[in-house]
């Protein structure tokens, strides 16, 4: 009795942390935040030109197929979102940075997330108001895709691309964690 309560106990924790990586694909990690991106995590491999690390996301529409009639009417509008996808196939990372890199790079995916916030809140007010044109939600989610790149910028820029001064990381890194919580309530579980 006791090894099968032990097998099933270790198979339920062996498929939520599963669960806490990946949304569909082994290739991709949904922000989450009880999971910070590891070395291990980014698996391109790093060419001699690369920077020494680079963290690719995205921030997809969910569903990812959005079902739009000949009136720009999306079909079921109510479960539209978005969600931050960090790209591990997409994303390098030279081994031995981890102190001097891998806080940067978490920050970036964590603005990512922070920008996701921004649209699902956008979605949701558009939502009230019944909105179900397609085009009103895509043209929310390129001005805040846009901010996104522009504020991704600006951190890089105010960090050296993580080489900076760790005192400007943590400040950008405080900074976005009060962000996040400002717009908690635009979280999602992951999908």
């Amino acid at each position: 009795m006791q090894k099968l309560f032990l097998i099933c106990f270790l198979v339920i924790i062996h498929s939520v942390s599963a669960q806490d990586r990946n949304v569909d694909s082994e290739n991709v990690i949904q922000w989450q935040e009880a999971y910070r991106i590891e070395v291990s995590d980014f698996k391109k491999k790093r060419l001699p030109n690369d920077s020494y690390a680079f963290t690719a996301y995205k921030i997809e529409f969910y569903p990812s197929e959005v079902i739009v009639d000949m009136n720009d009417y999306i079909q079921g509008y109510e479960s539209l979102t978005v969600v931050a996808e960090f790209h591990m196939d997409k994303s390098h990372f030279e081994a031995g940075y981890e102190k001097d890199l891998l806080k940067h790079e978490q920050i970036t995916f964590d603005i990512a997330e922070l920008f996701a916030r921004k649209i699902r809140k956008r979605f949701e007010e558009l939502k009230q108001k019944e909105e179900k044109r397609f085009a009103m939600y895509n043209n929310e989610y390129r001005q805040l895709w846009k901010a996104c790149l522009k504020y991704q910028q600006e951190f890089n820029n105010d960090t050296n691309s993580g080489w900076g001064s760790p005192k400007k990381v943590e400040e950008w890194q405080s900074r976005i964690n009060q962000e996040l919580m400002d717009l908690k309530k635009y979280a999602i579980k992951p999908i």
